[in-house]
């Protein structure tokens, strides 16, 4: 090759190169790959502007199924209206981390449940785990934290077997299962009067094995004669 051609071989390598980086910044993350190349840019882009939100939520369906129902972090007024790109930009590179979620100083409080007392303890993936999400467009995201919803028996098994309501709150608290803080005999059918309130509440409310666990009868108890 003369020297010539070789000049003209290195200024179309440059201009190619110029091209393309004005097209593309870089590489996108490993995630979005299959969005890599010029006919793509739309998919993501409006013509003559940045990242559509709108775009980003037509792939990302589970995220936008729980902004519409105003539900979870991407709803609380500290996030809401946040362009997608701006904690989620992307083209720098197949290995980049396009979800930096820090677990540690994570406000969980955004997402509509404080964690409070005993939650404060357990590790993420003890509560966010597949087996207690229902939403099948987010069960099997291995690496998602959406979709848990906040009700008690989520979690933590229904030790009462259906006997009494699912309102878990209204007699225990976030610190420990037992005693059952928020609990009043008082509001019950039988309020304990004299030495009724010394007596260890087994004595009445019997335990025994149900449906081969542990259980303890605390409804449904008869008390219409002293005999019971």
């Amino acid at each position: 090759m003369n020297k010539r051609n070789f000049v003209i071989l290195l200024c179309l390598i440059f201009c190619f190169s110029q091209a393309t980086s004005q097209i593309s910044p870089g590489k996108l993350f490993a995630g979005h790959a299959d969005l890599e190349g010029i006919s793509n840019c739309f998919k993501c882009h409006e013509i003559g502007s940045k990242v559509s939100d709108a775009k980003c939520l037509d792939c990302h369906k589970a995220i936008k199924k729980r902004i519409d129902a105003d539900k979870g972090y991407h709803s609380s007024k500290e996030v809401k209206g946040t362009s997608c790109a701006k904690c989620h930009n992307d083209h720098h590179g197949r290995n980049f981390k396009i979800i930096n979620f820090d677990a540690d100083n994570f406000e969980h409080g955004l997402t509509g449940y404080k964690l409070e007392g005993a939650h404060k303890k357990p590790d993420c993936r003890d509560c966010h785990a597949a087996d207690k999400i229902k939403d099948p467009d987010i069960k099997n995201k291995s690496k998602s934290f959406l979709g848990l919803e906040t009700k008690c028996l989520t979690c933590h098994e229904d030790y009462h077997q259906k006997t009494l309501d699912n309102d878990c709150m209204k007699c225990h608290g976030m610190d420990k299962f037992s005693p059952a803080s928020g609990f009043d005999h008082e509001k019950t059918e039988y309020p304990l009067r004299g030495s009724h309130k010394t007596v260890d509440c087994v004595k009445c409310h019997k335990k025994e094995i149900k449906n081969g666990i542990e259980f303890q009868k605390f409804s449904g108890i008869t008390h219409v004669s002293c005999n019971n």
